[in-house]
């Protein structure tokens, strides 16, 4: 509770409101405004938007992520939370379940306005757990980069470059395809991409399964960092 009053009070939730609902918006005018789509139907619109999610999200996400975690060192609280008893995962983990709680609902309100709309709810379940998936890996990732770094923009940068090398990385070798799971020259897009034009409702077991495993061991990984990194935290909040 404490965490979901701090992300109100300084606008993060606001912030992601906006996010969400750009995305959206964005992912209506791509085929409607560049393409020259002039009917979109409902399996398109989330397509497209979907793209949006996987191809745009660092650039949309960073910010209000980096700006979660970075504020608490510039504020100075990292005591204030060691006398609460907090760690350095504790710390970690308190602010990623925030963000992934506020952007579940977000979502889930969004995807329920859609089908409202288009008066089709076949594709929510899916959507809302790719969505999900995609936004969980953005705040994970940046938040981890975040937590090893004080300043706001260095965050940013950090994570923006980490995007473009994981590009580069999965276009250039198919042995590196699970580095960025979600990325347009992957499997999984295609996969994704299929089934939607197909007209099924949900993706296969093994694909299910691979979205789950990756946010798996992107927590694992920053699990550990969080924890022999706990030390660093505490001076990063003092100096």
């Amino acid at each position: 509770m404490f965490e979901f009053t701090k992300s109100i009070f300084n606008k993060v939730f606001v912030f992601l409101v906006a996010i969400f609902i750009l995305s959206f918006l964005i992912g209506w005018f791509l085929p409607i405004g560049i393409d020259k789509v002039e009917s979109l139907s409902y399996r398109d619109y989330l397509f497209s938007t979907f793209t949006v999610f996987t191809q745009f999200g660092f650039l949309m996400f960073s910010f209000i992520i980096s700006f979660f975690i970075n504020k608490e060192y510039s504020n100075k609280t990292i005591l204030f939370y060691k006398l609460l008893s907090y760690d350095s995962l504790k710390f970690f983990i308190n602010k990623v379940t925030v963000l992934v709680i506020e952007s579940i609902i977000l979502i889930a309100i969004n995807l329920f306005i859609v089908s409202i709309i288009y008066q089709d709810f076949s594709l929510f379940l899916l959507m809302l757990f790719l969505f999900t998936a995609v936004v969980t890996q953005y705040i994970i990732i940046v938040g981890i980069i975040s937590f090893l770094s004080t300043n706001i923009l260095a965050s940013i940068g950090i994570s923006i470059s980490y995007w473009i090398l994981t590009v580069i990385l999965v276009s250039s070798s198919e042995h590196l395809k699970y580095v960025a799971i979600f990325d347009a020259s992957n499997f999984l897009y295609a996969h994704v991409d299929k089934v939607l034009m197909d007209g099924e409702s949900f993706i296969s077991f093994s694909d299910s399964l691979t979205v789950i495993s990756y946010i798996g061991i992107l927590l694992a990984l920053s699990t550990v960092i969080c924890k022999v990194m706990n030390k660093r935290w505490l001076k990063l909040g003092i100096d």
